[in-house]
C-alpha cells in the first residue's frame, strides 16, 4: 500500500470519526486518491491523546502524507500538528458549512419555528388529513367531492412531509421548506376555489383548507421572519454550492471530484463580495448574518484552500471533504440497524465497527487490482456466493413500511398541479384518483 500511494505522488491522508452520542467512535484514515481505508480503530473520544497515538501508527507506517484533510475539531487539528507538523491541513467543506449554518441559523430559526408551532396550524392540517385518508368514498357521491377531498390529504401531506422526515439540519430548514410550499399550495387552492365559485359548487373542506393557509400566510411576525430566513438561506446555498457540498453525507447534488483550490478560492471571494453588498443594502440583522458568513468564510480561507503539491513537487487537487470515511460508515450502521434494532446495531458496531471499515477496501477496485493482485484464490473464495445464500441474505432486510399517499416530492407535486388542470379544462378526474395509494377505494353504498 505504502509503495502505491508514494507511486501516486504521496499520501492524501482523510481523517474521521463517527458514533452515536455516548458511545465509542470508529476513527478511520483513508487515502482520499486511491479510496483505500489506511486503518481503522475504535476509541473513546476523539481527544488529542486518542488522536495522536492512532496518526503516531500511521506515521511509523506509512509517513507524512502531503496533506491531511479533516474536520473542524480543536483536539484532531492539535495532533495533526504534533505528529506531522510538516504536513498542511485542509477542513473538509461538508463540516465548515455544516458549522457555518449552525451558527447563522441557530436562533433566527428557533424563533421562525416557534412562531409557526405557536399558531398551532400545521397540527390542525394534520388532524384534518387524518379523516379524509380513512373515510369511505361511496359511489353516490359527486366525484370532484371525493376527488377535492382527496387532493387536500395530498396537499396536507406535501406541507407536513418536509418536517416528518429527517431534517439533516442546517443543510435542510424544514418549516422554511413548509412556508415555501404553503405559498405554492395557496395558489393551486385558489383556483380551486375559482372553479367551484364558477360552477356553483360549495365544498367545504376546500373553504376550510384555504382558511388556515390564508391564518399562517397573513401572520405578520411569522412573515417577517420568513422573509429574513430565505434571505440568509440564499447566501448559506450560495456558500455551500461554491464549496461543492452536498447537502448530505452521501454528497448529493455536490461533485465528488478532486477541486482546484485556486479557482474555488477566487469563486468564493466573489461570493462573498455579493454578500457583503446585498447585507450592507438590506441593514438590521441581515447584515449580521452576512457579516458572520464572510468573516468565518475569509477567516479559514487558508485552510479551505489549500494548495497541495506531490511528492515531486507539482500541485495536485485533491477531494476536500473527510466524509468518505464516515459514508460507509453510516451506510453499514443503517444496514444493521434494518436488521437488528437500535440497541443491536450499537453493539455491533462497537465490536466490529473498525473491522467492517477495513473489510470495504474488498470493494475498492483500486485495492483489489494493486493490492490483492496476488491473492486469486483469497478473492475468488469470498466471492463464491451462491443463488441460494443471496435469496436467504434478502429475509434478513426488513421491508421500509410505506406511510405516504405518494413519496416522491417530484411526483406529488405533479399530481396537485393536475388534478388543477384536469379541473379548468373539463375532463374527468377519476383516473387521477386512481394514482394515490388510498386505502380506502370508492365504494358502493
Amino acid at each position: 500500500m505504502k509503495a502505491l500511494f508514494e507511486k501516486r505522488g504521496g499520501v492524501r491522508l482523510h481523517l474521521g470519526g463517527t458514533g452515536e452520542a455516548g458511545n465509542e467512535i470508529v476513527f478511520m484514515a483513508k487515502e482520499g486518491e486511491t479510496g483505500i481505508t489506511m486503518d481503522a480503530q475504535i476509541i473513546h473520544t476523539e481527544s488529542k491523546k486518542y488522536v495522536q497515538a492512532f496518526l503516531q501508527a500511521l506515521n511509523s507506517l506509512y509517513g507524512t502524507p502531503i496533506v491531511v484533510a479533516r474536520d473542524m475539531s480543536k483536539h484532531i487539528r492539535e495532533a495533526v500538528t504534533e505528529v506531522f507538523p510538516e504536513a498542511q491541513q485542509q477542513i473538509c467543506h461538508y463540516h465548515f458549512v455544516n458549522n457555518l449554518g449552525k451558527l447563522i441559523f441557530k436562533e433566527k430559526y428557533a424563533a421562525f419555528r416557534k412562531s409557526i408551532v405557536e399558531m398551532r396550524i400545521l397540527s390542525q392540517l394534520k388532524k384534518m388529513k387524518e379523516p379524509i385518508c380513512s373515510m369511505p368514498c361511496l359511489t353516490s357521491e359527486n366525484i370532484i367531492v371525493v376527488a377535492e377531498r382527496r387532493w387536500i390529504a395530498l396537499a396536507i401531506e406535501h406541507l407536513l412531509i418536509s418536517r416528518e422526515r429527517s431534517s439533516n439540519y442546517p443543510f435542510v430548514l424544514p418549516y422554511l421548506e413548509i412556508m415555501n410550499r404553503i405559498l405554492e399550495i395557496k395558489n393551486m387552492n385558489r383556483r380551486i376555489l375559482a372553479w367551484n365559485t364558477s360552477h356553483n359548487l360549495d365544498i367545504c373542506k376546500i373553504a376550510e383548507f384555504s382558511k388556515k393557509l390564508d391564518a399562517l400566510t397573513s401572520n405578520t411576525i411569522v412573515n417577517t421572519q420568513y422573509a429574513s430566513i430565505k434571505k440568509i438561506w440564499s447566501w448559506f446555498e450560495k456558500v455551500r454550492t461554491t464549496l461543492k457540498v452536498g447537502r448530505h453525507l452521501s454528497q448529493n447534488g455536490s461533485e465528488a471530484a478532486s477541486t482546484k483550490a485556486q479557482k474555488m478560492k477566487e469563486d468564493m471571494e466573489t461570493t462573498l463580495t455579493d454578500i457583503d453588498k446585498e447585507g450592507e443594502a438590506s441593514g438590521r440583522e441581515l447584515l449580521w448574518a452576512a457579516r458572520q458568513i464572510a468573516k468565518n468564510c475569509r477567516r479559514h480561507a487558508n485552510e479551505l484552500f489549500v494548495e497541495v503539491k506531490d511528492n515531486s513537487g507539482n500541485v495536485v487537487e485533491i477531494m476536500r471533504d473527510s466524509n468518505i470515511e464516515e459514508r460507509s460508515h453510516r451506510w453499514s450502521r443503517m444496514h444493521i440497524r434494518r436488521r437488528t434494532g437500535r440497541t443491536r446495531t450499537t453493539n455491533d458496531m462497537a465490536q466490529y465497527g473498525a473491522l467492517t471499515a477495513i473489510f470495504s477496501n474488498l470493494e475498492s477496485e483500486t485495492y483489489v487490482n494493486e493490492i490483492l493482485s496476488g491473492m486469486k484464490d483469497f478473492i475468488r473464495e469470498l466471492q463464491d456466493i451462491t443463488h441460494e445464500e443471496i435469496h436467504r441474505s434478502r429475509e434478513l432486510i426488513k421491508p421500509y413500511v410505506r406511510k405516504e399517499l405518494i413519496r416522491s416530492d417530484t411526483k406529488r407535486t405533479n399530481l396537485l398541479k393536475e388534478f388543477i388542470d384536469l379541473l379548468e379544462d373539463g375532463y374527468s378526474v377519476e383516473s387521477w384518483l386512481t394514482k394515490l395509494n388510498f386505502s380506502n377505494p370508492i365504494m358502493t353504498p
